[in-house]
């Protein structure tokens, strides 16, 4: 058998305890340093990814946005930006949280620096120890002789005689004591250190632990500190959450899944939005002035309608209609700077309500998402939306008109009566209808951005097809058969952007938010028998766009379908087509239930 080691003199960084020590230092190091660096950066650099997220200078494919400079929207993302940009936002509950553990974190890494070096210190003074050198006698010398070396020495270097000496003389006494002591004498035997060996051990950075428990409280250490308290902060975050994902409350989403049905109508889609719970939240300690111009609201608006009256209705009901009312008629001169902050803080609210309606309908029928979609488009933009999308109300989506105005444009021969006429106006006619209807300057200039942002979506192409392959192996587009999943592909056009442009966020300068982006949703339905409703939401901000869906055929003959593609956030620019194709009978050698497999798992 081998002689057996003793463990190192020097001691430390080498042994187990200082192995786990060491660890426990980097796992810090690597949980500390980042984190710190990017609460650093979100310092530097305030909002600087939420606004590259909401206003990008190019897409992904390397297109330039073309944002919406009209005045307005301009004042609106110039104030959106300097919010996110501000500091001020970030002292909010949970960053100085964050702050506080990682300031916890830095003081106890800190500490176990400071008790790494003190034992390294400690050892550095018994590394090469040699009692015989430090007492200067010789290895042979009596035990008399080196007492007698000793207290020479310890007169010379007391602490009490020569202060500032006290580390040369405990190491006198500790070199006197490795050679007369017993004990100490075998310590210096086996490990070099009168005292035995000097580890840095987890207990110095934990103390009043037990050595061998020391590995249970590192691995306890990680998953209650390092892991519990972070995802701790995170169910407090959101423990007791009456919210969904979807950041709608879960009591609207409860009334909304009975409400919304294939028979959903756009009042219906307004009425939920404005009695939602998210309505009622605004509710707060208000002044009997505040009531008598809510109650005034309710009877100039409309609001009593149903045979409600104002005495027998909950406030912040009545309170939350008149505020949805006003925004949808633009009435906000008549309302106070309090009902006016209140209503900018609904309207996010009531967005996210009306996404959710817009998503359960999707799932109904078409003519039920087109009536959410439009009552959504209505909040986006500020419109009424019991009134006809034929008339003139898309056109108060350009700015500066006014329903008064509306009333004198519509006059007179050669006027744009809705709003895809005025947009495909030549632009020198359009210019000189405004200069005459007296339109400033500015005011012209504002429109005419209006128009080069403003979606003007084409159909470019449309076909129905199954993938297949021919002769050689290579893929063709074939013709579909009765039991094929086909593919509907639609090919558009935004004609407002120029060839390397793509579309910005939308222009909607009465909603709070200026960075919503332009999306659109492609309804797809058969007009005859045998396949069901689809529809799916495009966010292609490029000016061609390609869509494809799915759909199974199960008859033979001819199917005369339909498609409409419906605005998100514009009123009056929805397209509609006709589609016609053939259905052929499967070929006998062909079984379609393994090819409908086969294209399930494609699809």
């Amino acid at each position: 058998m081998g002689k057996r080691r003793g463990p190192d003199p020097g001691g430390g960084a080498g042994s187990d305890e200082g192995t786990g020590l060491f660890f426990l230092l980097a796992m810090l190091v690597c949980i500390v340093v980042p984190w710190t660096l990017a609460l650093v950066w979100t310092l530097l650099t305030p909002g600087k990814k939420e606004v590259l997220q909401a206003f990008p200078t190019t897409t992904e494919s390397g297109a330039r946005v073309r944002q919406c400079n009209t005045q307005a929207m301009v004042l609106k993302r110039e104030s959106q930006i300097q919010q996110w940009r501000s500091r001020g936002r970030l002292l909010a509950r949970g960053f100085v949280l964050r702050l506080v553990i990682l300031g916890l974190l830095w003081c106890w890494l800190l500490y176990i620096v400071h008790q790494i070096q003190t034992v390294k210190a400690n050892s550095a003074l018994y590394q090469n120890f040699d009692p015989y050198d430090i007492l200067s006698v010789g290895r042979s010398a009596s035990a008399k002789e080196v007492k007698k070396a000793f207290r020479g020495l310890s007169l010379k270097y007391h602490p009490d005689k020569n202060p500032g000496m006290e580390e040369k003389f405990m190491l006198i006494k500790k070199a006197m004591d490795a050679l007369t002591d017993p004990i100490a004498k075998r310590n210096f035997a086996l490990y070099g250190n009168p005292d035995g060996p000097v580890r840095m051990e987890v207990g110095v950075a934990i103390p009043l632990i037990d050595k061998s428990n020391q590995g249970l409280v590192l691995i306890l250490f990680v998953i209650f500190f390092i892991l519990g308290v972070p995802l701790t902060f995170l169910w407090c975050m959101t423990a007791g959450s009456n919210t969904g994902a979807n950041g709608v409350l879960n009591d609207t989403m409860d009334v909304l899944k009975c409400q919304v049905n294939d028979k959903l109508r756009t009042r219906t889609a307004r009425d939920l939005v404005g009695n939602s719970n998210e309505s009622r939240s605004s509710h707060r300690n208000t002044t009997a002035e505040e009531m008598q111009a809510v109650g005034n609201l309710w009877k100039e608006m409309g609001g009593g309608t149903g045979g409600r009256k104002v005495e027998n209705t909950d406030f912040s009901v009545m309170k939350g209609e008149m505020l949805l009312l006003a925004h949808l008629h633009r009435r906000s001169d008549l309302l106070s700077p309090e009902l006016l902050a209140d209503m900018e803080c609904l309207l996010p609210k009531w967005h996210m309500v009306s996404t959710a309606i817009v998503n359960l309908s999707s799932q109904k029928s078409m003519d039920a998402t087109t009536e959410a979609l439009r009552s959504h488009r209505c909040l986006i933009q500020g419109l009424d939306a019991e009134a006809q999308s034929s008339g003139p109300m898309p056109l108060l989506q350009v700015p500066h008109f006014t329903e008064e105005g509306l009333k004198q444009w519509r006059k007179g021969p050669r006027k744009a009566a809705s709003l895809l006429s005025l947009l495909e106006m030549p632009a020198d006619e359009r210019r000189t209808s405004l200069e005459k209807f007296g339109f400033e300057q500015q005011e012209l200039v504002d429109i005419e951005e209006f128009v080069a942002v403003a979606p003007r979506l084409v159909i470019k192409e449309t076909k129905v097809f199954v993938e297949d392959h021919d002769a050689d192996g290579d893929p063709i587009e074939a013709a579909p058969c009765a039991g094929d999943i086909a593919t509907l592909r639609v090919k558009l056009e935004r004609q407002n952007l120029r060839e390397g442009e793509a579309a910005g966020a939308v222009h909607a300068p009465l909603f709070p938010s200026a960075a919503l982006p332009e999306a659109w949703w492609l309804l797809f339905t058969p007009s005859s028998k045998g396949t069901t409703f689809s529809c799916t939401r495009l966010i292609n901000l490029d000016r061609q766009i390609e869509v494809l869906m799915k759909f199974q055929v199960k008859q033979i003959g001819k199917h005369r379908c339909s498609f409409r593609i419906v605005s998100e956030a514009y009123e009056g620019l929805d397209l509609e087509h006709q589609l016609t194709f053939d259905a052929k009978k499967p070929p006998e050698d062909r079984d379609p239930s393994g090819d409908e497999d086969e294209d399930d798992e494609d699809e």
